[in-house]
């Protein structure tokens, strides 16, 4: 008896102990409490999980800006699990997450400082569909050795974040808007973390740098951050960029599949001509209000599941919902298409670090390698796959002159699937027109009209870790999508630690210098690291730094990137591209549609047979024969 009795105190004392020891912070909202946790050298950092930044996105709020959050702990706050992932499918058709997911994790060493840290806020990529800020895959671990916080986001995905009407009823882009109040957020509360507010750098991976890439264009992020790292995605790109009018049509789509509306009303809208005035002359806003109020309330996975009305080629495309232009009001963000944005000189000149990796394409060819009823499939469906494929559906007017130019360009001598060239080939073609060119555009535009520096890179090290492994393929076939983001959170060693592989002397290298790179340019907005070269600003004779060569981690640096295969592109692109004061009319005014009226955008659109706006009312009847 005296014994359990005895233990009991001791336990208590433990408890109390551990209480006092854990990492505590005071905010506005009250104290939290964190837990410990040791990066890749033993540095002790403070994590604080699961921390609110916005309201619940449920009921009433579903399909609205996100509210900022106002609530208070009469006790601390134990901030020791990661929050929910925002609602998304999983690759086995299963429906996974909740609503209330706006949650940020927030790392910090624990190091003595005489004066703030800079910030790293990061946002997770996966197209807009899938992902979140888990923190066993974005794991601080390594970057937690460069003595700067990091802050990682959990935004609203898919259909919940992303869907639009195309009007004012429901202009979309909930989940961009609610990467603005988890920035609002850090900008009210960083200094509560020992980080300064002055010193922030907004970072995004795939579908996440393209978002980070529309903030840093918008003049309305104007002092949430200061710097800008973006890692294989642009908002250049036609996946990251939507046409009001192909995102209403999308929104149809899905309120017909969840009964909200009726086919026959579909219908009635598919015969409207489509012109510049389309949020006037579409659909009254107060039909879109009441449809936008029954799908507020319809089952979320239900809802969720309607993703796969898009789903035209195993899985592709992949981005059918994300950022969409709205019309202009005081919360919108993205109501300009962005290159005219940048040709204008619209956008924030802030100091801006990119990069891609060598085999992009991987990130969907990998699959066609081991599969050859998949292979079989891509070769009778060419034309219509690879448009898909490369999720250029929208922009591309011309198909037929565009498939011509891509078989003449990447395949001179035919087809044979079965060689490792026909898969290079492949490969570079789909990391060309999916990653490579409009990350290139982006580049030459933006270095044209910038004042400050931007940083190039090109990441070309096969480490131990590889998003190659995860489908069962070989390592040799490249470095793919995603895995320079290992070097900084190392998520592949999570999702791989089936395989028991270790990091070996070289990817430790790596991860030095992928770090350090990183954190003095959030330091400093210059990066550099310990014997590697001066990093020279891609405005210098379009200069960039290769980050290894195979399995060397030797870096240098060089000019041009792929010069030959980015010249094919800028010219068929155009060539065969749905003009940009036509694809994006909707939202010219008048008196600056530069001589874009009514009739003529009525026209163009009807001169181009294979435009997407009608392949896209022949997918609504389609839909509407399934109910």
């Amino acid at each position: 008896m005296w014994s359990i009795y005895l233990l009991s105190i001791l336990f208590a004392i433990s408890s109390l102990e551990a209480a006092v020891t854990e990492p505590i912070v005071h905010t506005q909202f009250g104290t939290i409490r964190g837990k410990w946790l040791r990066s890749a050298r033993n540095v002790a950092v403070a994590a604080y999980l699961g921390v609110p930044y916005a309201e619940p996105p449920i009921g009433s709020l579903r399909f609205e800006n996100p509210r900022e959050w106002n609530g208070h702990w009469k006790q601390i706050h134990n901030a020791v699990d990661d929050g929910p992932p925002c609602v998304q499918p999983t690759d086995d058709g299963h429906i996974i997450g909740k609503e209330d997911c706006l949650y940020l994790n927030i790392f910090v060493p624990a190091i003595p400082y005489e004066s703030k840290l800079s910030v790293l806020v990061f946002i997770h990529g996966e197209g807009f569909i899938t992902g979140s800020n888990n923190s066993t895959e974005l794991a601080p671990d390594y970057l937690m050795d460069q003595d700067i916080i990091v802050v990682t986001v959990n935004y609203r995905l898919g259909i919940l974040g992303f869907l639009s009407t195309g009007n004012e009823a429901g202009p979309g882009n909930y989940g961009v808007k609610d990467v603005v109040q988890a920035l609002k957020w850090v900008q009210a509360n960083i200094q509560d973390f020992g980080g300064d507010k002055n010193s922030v750098t907004l970072s995004g991976a795939s579908a996440g740098a393209a978002l980070a890439h529309h903030l840093a264009l918008s003049n309305r992020t104007k002092d949430l951050f200061h710097r800008l790292i973006t890692h294989s995605g642009s908002a250049l790109a036609p996946w990251a960029m939507h046409p009001a009018r192909i995102a209403r049509i999308r929104y149809l789509a899905v309120a017909v599949g969840m009964n909200c509306t009726t086919r026959e009303k579909i219908l009635d809208i598919a015969y409207v001509p489509m012109t510049h005035t389309l949020f006037d002359e579409i659909q009254e806003i107060q039909d879109d209000i009441q449809i936008l109020e029954c799908l507020r309330y319809s089952n979320t996975h239900e809802l969720t599941k309607q993703l796969s009305l898009f789903d035209e080629w195993f899985g592709s495309p992949y981005g059918t919902f994300g950022p969409t232009l709205e019309p202009e009001s005081n919360e919108a963000l993205i109501t300009r298409n962005p290159k005219s944005i940048i040709e204008n000189q619209e956008f924030r000149d802030i100091p801006w670090m990119t990069g891609v990796v060598t085999e992009e394409g991987l990130s969907k060819t990998l699959m066609l390698h081991s599969n050859e009823s998949l292979r079989e499939s891509l070769l009778e469906n060419f034309d219509d796959a690879i448009l898909v494929v490369l999720e250029v559906e929208e922009v591309v007017a011309n198909t037929s002159l565009f498939i011509e130019e891509l078989l003449n360009f990447y395949f001179p001598d035919g087809f044979d699937a079965d060689t490792s060239e026909f898969f290079e080939n492949l490969t570079a073609l789909v990391g060309d027109g999916l990653i490579y060119y409009w990350s290139h555009e982006a580049l030459q535009t933006q270095a044209e009209e910038m004042e400050s520096n931007i940083y190039s890179y090109v990441f070309a090290y096969e480490g131990t870790f590889s998003a190659t492994l995860q489908n069962g393929g070989p390592r040799k076939l490249g470095v793919s999508h995603g895995d320079d983001i290992n070097y900084l959170f190392p998520f592949l060693n999570s999702q791989l630690a089936d395989l028991q592989l270790f990091n070996t002397i070289e990817d430790d290298t790596m991860i030095h210098i992928m770090t350090e790179m990183i954190g003095t340019f959030v330091k400093t907005g210059v990066p550099s690291a310990q014997l590697t070269p001066d990093w020279r600003p891609y405005q210098e004779d379009f200069r960039f730094m290769r980050l290894g060569m195979e399995r060397s981690p030797d870096i240098s640096m060089e000019s041009y990137f792929l010069p030959i295969r980015m010249d094919f592109w800028y010219r068929l692109m155009g060539n065969v591209s749905v003009p940009r004061e036509q694809l994006f009319f909707e939202l010219y005014e008048d008196d600056t549609a530069e001589d874009v009226t009514k009739e003529d955008s009525t026209n163009a659109i009807s001169g181009h047979s294979e435009c997407i706006s009608f392949q896209y009312i022949i997918l609504l009847y389609a839909i509407c024969l399934l109910f």
